[in-house]
């Protein structure tokens, strides 16, 4: 690194991806921080500098061997990072770069710790769950609803998908035989001999699944002008089970988006909308599909304006994907989900949804466009007119 790209660093303070150090930190802080960082995004932590950005030097022979032992030992499972020394003005500055984990990180305490603005905190049990999430470490959609029982699941419902799927209906003559099969299909959980409808079996075949979760719904709104200050044309809460949710979005879009209405051949009725509806049932599908359902207070939210059409849905982008890279990588946050609404018909195993969603869009004249909120709690999925 160059003194001028530290020195800049060092004016703008601490920050998120930012940590200042002394060189007589203990080795319980720095491991807590490195955890911190490498459970976020990564980050840089200076040694050599205190907590105004007074640099203090770093004078101790060991530090790097210092550094790496922490590393090694205090941090599981271990880690390795980049570590530089910069002089300024006599004054030697150690820089230590946490890479991004694949995994979810802890002190050899056992200590979990997340980056929160410019300082380290210990995680909520959500924020746990997420993170476990996020490095894939497992599946939430495979976890027991335990304030749910048996009865919440709707057989008929299941019946239909089975149907649908060119298989034997459940065995409901037989309770032990039907419980079987349910295990089978994922949409139970033995739990010490009791058994839980799964996340996924109750967002999916659930009689009333917001009974559990309220927040599992989708919010539409419709705008006359470009923010929700604007007059509104009709606004409506939906919800049901994952397959309902999606027609029912489908369905409020059909009766907002402006379209025009022209006649083949003079006799056949020919409804043109201002965004073309395959492109949209993607976004609502993917919405559906891999939103974060570990955020439990936030539904998906869908809003039509008059100069575009949002999709939003909770929660960042998963594990290692990105904007940048999301066309070409696979990955899947919820796996049993993605299974029911592939079985439903509603996507691919081969994952090419996003890429038939753009194509549709150029076609019509739509710019389709992939964004993250700034404190990453949303993935915003945009459609406009060019030139709007």
């Amino acid at each position: 690194m160059k003194q001028s790209e530290l020195l800049e660093i060092i004016r703008n303070g601490e920050s998120s991806k930012v940590e200042f150090k002394t060189d007589d930190v203990h080795p319980v802080a720095l491991a807590g921080e490195i955890v911190a960082f490498a459970n976020f995004e990564g980050g840089i932590i200076l040694i050599g500098v205190d907590d105004s950005g007074k640099i203090t030097g770093c004078i101790r022979k060991d530090i790097e061997e210092f550094i790496i032992n922490i590393c090694r030992n205090n941090v599981k499972p271990s880690i390795i990072p980049v570590i530089e020394k910069v002089v300024i003005k006599k004054n030697q500055i150690i820089t230590v770069t946490i890479p991004r984990g694949d995994t979810a990180y802890s002190t050899s305490r056992g200590l979990y710790f997340i980056r929160v603005g410019s300082t380290k905190q210990t995680p909520t049990q959500q924020e746990l769950l997420r993170l476990f999430q996020k490095r894939n470490i497992f599946q939430f959609d495979e976890t027991p609803v335990l304030k749910s029982s048996t009865d919440s699941i709707n057989i008929n419902k299941v019946n239909k998908y089975l149907s649908r799927l060119g298989q034997s209906p459940l065995n409901e003559e037989n309770e032990k035989a039907l419980f079987h099969e349910m295990l089978n299909l994922s949409l139970l959980i033995d739990i010490d001999k009791t058994l839980y409808p799964s996340l996924g079996g109750i967002l999916a075949f659930a009689k009333n699944p917001q009974k559990y979760f309220p927040s599992y719904a989708v919010q539409c709104g419709a705008y006359k002008g470009k923010d929700f200050l604007s007059d509104t044309i009709r606004e409506k809460d939906l919800t049901g089970t994952l397959d309902e949710l999606i027609e029912d979005a489908i369905a409020f879009l059909k009766l907002t988006i402006p379209q025009s209405v022209e006649l083949e051949r003079g006799i056949q009725r020919k409804d043109d909308y201002l965004y073309p509806i395959d492109a949209l049932r993607e976004g609502i599908v993917n919405a559906v599909c891999h939103r974060d359902y570990t955020i439990t207070g936030a539904a998906i939210r869908l809003f039509l304006f008059s100069d575009r059409l949002e999709i939003r849905s909770p929660g960042c982008l998963p594990n290692t994907i990105n904007v940048k890279n999301m066309l070409y990588r696979q990955f899947t946050r919820n796996q049993m989900i993605a299974s029911f609404l592939t079985g439903y018909g509603y996507m691919e195993r081969r994952g090419k949804g996003i890429l038939r969603m753009i194509k549709s869009c150029k076609e019509n004249g739509i710019a389709c466009e992939f964004t993250t909120t700034p404190d990453n709690d949303e993935f915003v999925v945009t459609y406009k007119k060019y030139g709007r």
